[in-house]
């Protein structure tokens, strides 16, 4: 289950990884594909992949979104349904964006340009949290680029929970979600709470026109 105190894994470059990776790439491919779904046993398996090799969860999504909107416009549609489908599309966006995780190690200082970006995402934060919007640009202090990208999933976990927490109107998004999936009866507990959790988020980003945490946008 995978709510208030997420689990951890270990990336290649040592950092803790939070399980929420795992669960937006999975809600995001399940959004994409407009259904609950279920991943399968070789799905994880290129996600834990993707999660060793560093490979950002924004670059992830965007490449999920790049088939998918492929898939939409061309002539002859196919059913996606597994991540290998995205296995290319991954490999080839990440190839364009290393460069900037180049020498992105403990000991490496983040270039201007990333300073930038920190400052511009606080920026799209201060409205709807000033609070979240100041730790934001204290990430800097990390020196990493990795450990940015992954302080930032962390973040966005804690903000989404807070900005619902405190909403006026958190009834009536909880409404909004339900709406959103529809009947659920049918789908098993961990599908049901992932399902909730990825449709809350979306809404939540939404309402508040908080843009997803990432250094790659």
């Amino acid at each position: 289950m995978l709510r208030k105190k997420a689990r951890h894994f270990t990336s290649w470059y040592g950092a803790p990884v939070s399980a929420d990776y795992f669960l937006e790439i999975e809600s995001h491919f399940a959004a994409r594909r407009n259904t609950p779904f279920i991943l399968s046993a070789k799905d994880w398996a290129l996600m834990k992949q993707w999660q060793t090799e560093g490979v950002p969860l924004a670059v992830v999504v965007e490449a999920i979104d790049t088939v998918f909107e492929k898939n939409e416009t061309s002539g002859r549609r196919r059913i996606i349904n597994s991540l290998s489908y995205c296995k290319h599309a991954v490999k080839e966006l990440w190839a364009e964006r290393r460069e900037l995780y180049a020498g992105g190690g403990g000991d490496a200082t983040p270039e201007a340009a990333v300073a930038e970006l920190v400052e511009a995402l606080a920026q799209d934060v201060a409205n709807a949290s000033s609070p979240f919007a100041d730790r934001i640009r204290a990430l800097l202090a990390e020196k990493s680029v990795p450990r940015i990208e992954e302080s930032l999933i962390e973040l966005e976990r804690e903000l989404i929970a807070h900005l619902l927490e405190t909403a006026p109107d958190a009834d009536a998004i909880r409404a909004e979600v339900a709406r959103a999936i529809g009947d659920a009866s049918k789908l098993d507990e961990k599908t049901r709470e992932r399902t909730i959790e990825a449709n809350t988020r979306r809404i939540v980003r939404e309402r508040f026109s908080v843009p997803r945490l990432t250094l790659f946008r």
